[in-house]
């Protein structure tokens, strides 16, 4: 009988041991920093297919749970579908997480080399020329293509800082950010005034409310009762505070390694307020659609809820 374990303690323990400060994480960290700077100059389909299949086969091969808990989810959610159908989604979810790492790099050339739509709401359009917005972003299928829309309609965004798996990964996609624009803001209480401000002043904010912590999801809620712990409780404070607008982001990948950014139409709370958690589950009414309507292509897919 196969010992169970806890796959967010293992990947604590794999975390905990990547980041350790040695030699070899070192060397690691300037090899996927070292990479990132080779891709970028690359033609846009070489990169991913040159690295998906090393990062499918380290994700089969070392983190078997991903796929486990993939399925699963994707069982819990699509109970209708067969066996095959969702083999296929998780072949999906696997391609669309090994695309996404040589991708990356050449963010900022699908826009000129006629791979990406953008489709934004009229409302969002004029919420964007009054100012004071707070986008709502989910992790769905690459993301960071979102850069490329935001230069193109000619906006500027302040975020907070990201911390990924790695010193290597979080150095590379603290650089693709800034250099496609984004301003970065502080992890702490100086941060949280900077996104006030900026939301006061008419600037644009960039909130991931999909989100998991140490392996657990904290949104969306999936039945689960609202919570004040996560991302949506903040973009909902903030809002109610600022008065600022709200849209939706999301991406969806398309065929022919194509991108299409969808930004919805000005999401507003409801004008009789009753309490930080029904405005969270308001939020995530809004969220958790678009995340159910992409499960393969969700970054999140295996996490635990």
């Amino acid at each position: 009988m196969r010992e169970e374990t806890d796959p967010a303690a293992t990947l604590a323990a794999i975390l905990a041991d990547r980041r350790a400060p040695t030699l070899r994480n070192w060397l690691l960290d300037a090899w996927e920093i070292g990479q990132y700077l080779v891709f970028r100059h690359m033609p846009i389909d070489l990169g991913p297919r040159l690295a998906a299949p090393g990062i499918i086969a380290y994700i089969r091969r070392e983190r078997p749970w991903v796929l486990e808990r993939a399925r699963a989810n994707l069982r819990r959610h699509r109970p209708w579908a067969s066996d095959d159908q969702i083999e296929a989604w998780v072949e999906a979810f696997l391609q669309n997480i090994g695309a996404y790492i040589g991708e990356t790099p050449t963010i900022g050339r699908y826009m000129a080399a006629g791979r990406l739509e953008i489709q934004v709401a009229d409302g969002a359009r004029e919420a964007f020329r009054r100012g004071g917005v707070i986008a709502l972003c989910l992790h769905t299928a690459n993301w960071e293509v979102m850069l490329e829309a935001l230069k193109a309609l000619g906006l500027s965004a302040a975020c907070a800082p990201i911390e990924w798996e790695t010193r290597g990964q979080t150095w590379v996609i603290n650089d693709l950010r800034r250099r496609n624009g984004m301003r970065y803001l502080t992890r702490d209480h100086a941060g949280v005034r900077a996104a006030y401000k900026e939301v006061k002043e008419g600037g644009l904010l960039a909130i991931f409310v999909d989100e998991a912590r140490h392996g657990r999801l904290m949104a969306p809620l999936f039945g689960r009762p609202p919570h004040a712990n996560g991302n949506l409780a903040i973009a909902a404070k903030l809002a109610r505070h600022t008065g600022a607008a709200m849209v939706l982001w999301h991406t969806t990948r398309l065929p022919g390694r194509r991108f299409r950014v969808t930004i919805s139409d000005v999401i507003e709370l409801p004008q009789e307020p009753k309490g930080l958690l029904d405005d969270v589950a308001f939020l995530n009414g809004v969220i958790e659609p678009v995340v159910l309507e992409h499960l393969e292509q969700w970054f999140w897919l295996d996490d635990s809820f």
